[in-house]
């Protein structure tokens, strides 16, 4: 079966964002997505975007030239998402867990290949009361696709652990700085992708599932990194949703700058090194469960570093790329997120000064979502 790569000639750059509709009263999460849908102009529907539950609604930029493009972009569409929501009397909420929501009153949403991942999945389906970043970078040719994907997987648990954003879960401290990751990545599918060989390999393994009714297109492949041959991009999907767009545009310009570099190293013939699979799947789990606060293997120089010193490398191997692309910037603020601490750190942090009360945290992170949409902090 064929599934043939729409490339783009630029490393051009996308991004998505899913977000809570809650009550600004109470925090509940609320399944609303359909009226604030029916406020969207028909412009406006070619950015707003259902998921699978109706409490969630994505907003996604149109295709952005450099890294700031696309964050101006999505001021503009975080602006008029919120607007939508104050119509309803809604808000929205930009952690990448929802505190305490209950599984079973998860609306889904109606149509035919959300309803199919539904009976799929079942009640996994309905626990995944979660929310995330995703970042497209375009590349220009099938193979190097491949190429860039399976060299960026080296990087999925520090991209983890710097936008861990989810300690919260079932009305506790999960004690795990990206709950979200490990909701996520009880789907099939998830997690760490396999090393491709070709895309002749990944048309194969696509292919495969399919006819075995295990999925119904490729975008049932919920990988951390994967290639999306209907836009042409390596797409990073290991991150949770960040309330700060300047953490955003960190994340975007990373991962930006790193398919840039791999592009570089496959258009020289650079090697493709071996990455061992456990290290990779080590560093996933460290990233999810202790944030940047770990000790983890680098699969490819296999020696014992810091998540922080990992982060560092990653900051080191991105910085030549980040510099052509004028993103140098932006990579300090990735710096500055890992020295900070991500955001279970400080959702932690307000739910010390509230006392332990999850609602009350609830409420003011909606509170600052709303305040951060309204007058973002792009400086």
């Amino acid at each position: 079966m064929k599934y043939p790569f729409n490339a783009s000639p630029r490393p051009t750059i996308g991004i998505e964002e899913e977000f809570q509709i809650c009550d600004p009263q109470t925090g509940e999460l609320v399944p609303r997505v359909n009226e604030l849908m029916a406020h969207a102009d028909e412009e406006a529907k070619r950015f707003l975007a259902y998921d699978l539950i109706q409490s969630l609604i994505e907003s996604v930029t149109d295709v952005g030239e450099n890294v700031d493009d696309a964050i101006a972009d999505l001021v503009v569409k975080r602006q008029r998402t919120l607007g939508y929501a104050n119509a309803e009397g809604l808000t929205l909420g930009i952690t990448g867990t929802h505190p305490w929501a209950d599984p079973r009153q998860t609306v889904f949403v109606e149509n035919e290949s959300y309803q199919w991942v539904r009976d799929q999945l079942r009640y996994v389906a309905s626990r995944n009361l979660s929310f995330g970043l995703h970042v497209h970078v375009g590349v220009d040719d099938q193979e190097r696709a491949i190429y860039v994907a399976n060299r960026a997987r080296r990087w999925i648990g520090a991209f983890i652990a710097a936008a861990a954003n989810s300690p919260f879960l079932d009305g506790v401290d999960t004690g795990w700085d990206s709950a979200r990751s490990f909701v996520f990545g009880t789907f099939p599918r998830s997690g760490v992708p396999p090393e491709l060989r070709s895309w002749e390999h990944y048309e194969a393994v696509m292919g495969g599932l399919q006819q075995a009714a295990s999925i119904t297109k490729p975008r049932h492949i919920w990988w951390n990194i994967r290639c999306h041959p209907t836009f042409g991009t390596v797409e990073l999907r290991a991150c949770d949703v960040q309330m700060s767009l300047r953490r955003t545009a960190a994340i975007a310009a990373a991962f930006q700058a790193l398919v840039v570099t791999y592009s570089d190293a496959h258009r020289r013939g650079e090697p493709e090194p071996e990455l061992e699979r456990e290290f990779l799947e080590d560093g996933r789990f460290k990233g999810m469960r202790f944030g940047l606060d770990a000790d983890v293997m680098d699969a490819e120089l296999r020696d014992c570093i810091s998540m922080r010193e990992l982060c560092g490398r990653l900051v080191e191997t991105a910085g030549p790329a980040a510099s052509q692309l004028g993103t140098e910037g932006h990579l300090a603020v990735f710096c500055e997120m890992v020295e900070r601490g991500n955001g279970a750190c400080y959702q932690r942090r307000v739910l010390d000064e509230l006392d332990g009360d999850m609602a009350a945290v609830q409420l003011r992170l909606l509170q600052e979502s709303r305040e951060l949409i309204e007058t973002p902090d792009l400086d």
